[in-house]
């Protein structure tokens, strides 16, 4: 088949527009062959309205495509700046929950630490099925808290996953931010598991853009994580030292 009964074939099957578009991308050297046509050629100018060359036009084309990728580029770099940042964060959170040396350290550690490093308005953290009943640290350890039970209800729905964006119920806000609960405008809400501790690790703030439902939540995993093993390392050993005591 030659390429005019091949041209003629696509023309039963798209517009006369598409067929020359597919033409001139098939025969790239086509103005090459026809520098008459090339020069003859004129089109609008996008703002201006008066006409410019097509190598004026493919001049600017390529001129919108640069600045775009230019653009993308810069986002890539300042996303990948953003993810350094996190990262070395996370690592000091890492270092300062190893080198705690007891629960009630880990825990005010871990949200001073937050609070600073991460820029937040509100911490709280709600563990429940503690091995050790005598623990001081009771507003943080429960054993009965429907508050608790429905953010782990909630979390269970979403296999485990963190729950962001959406602002929890005024009296969930209330029993863990107190008299802080009216500025919070957006919670991530990370489930906490460890050993025969359940609980949350919940993250607030005044922005209401700062925990977005389609934000990306591995970093908050992490977070939970490290938390946990500097509290369940703190619980085994008190425990242990409970039953070596009581022997």
């Amino acid at each position: 088949m030659n390429k005019k009964s091949s041209i003629e074939g696509l023309e039963k099957d798209m517009s006369w527009e598409e067929a020359v578009g597919r033409y001139l991308e098939q025969t790239p050297d086509y103005f090459l062959r026809h520098p008459e046509l090339l020069a003859a050629l004129v089109l609008p100018h996008p703002e201006a309205g008066r006409a410019v060359s097509l190598v004026e036009r493919q001049v600017r084309v390529l001129r919108d495509r640069n600045e775009q990728s230019t653009h993308q580029l810069q986002e890539l770099i300042a996303f990948a700046r953003d993810n350094d940042q996190l990262g070395e964060r996370v690592q000091r959170f890492a270092l300062a929950m190893i080198d705690s040396d007891s629960l009630d350290e880990v825990l005010d550690t871990a949200q001073d630490m937050l609070r600073q490093e991460f820029s937040l308005d509100g911490v709280a953290v709600r563990l429940t099925g503690n091995p050790r009943p005598s623990c001081p640290r009771q507003e943080f350890l429960v054993a009965d808290d429907t508050m608790l039970d429905g953010l782990l209800t909630s979390l269970a729905a979403r296999n485990g996953q963190p729950l962001c964006g959406a602002v929890q119920a005024v009296e969930t806000l209330e029993a863990l931010f107190g008299a802080q609960a009216g500025n919070i405008r957006s919670t991530a809400v990370v489930g906490l598991t460890r050993h025969a501790l359940r609980g949350v690790l919940v993250l607030a703030s005044r922005d209401p853009q700062r925990f977005r439902a389609d934000m990306g939540t591995v970093y908050l995993v992490r977070l939970g994580e490290l938390l946990m093993a500097g509290v369940a390392r703190h619980l085994v050993v008190a425990a242990e030292n409970d039953k070596t005591n009581g022997a």
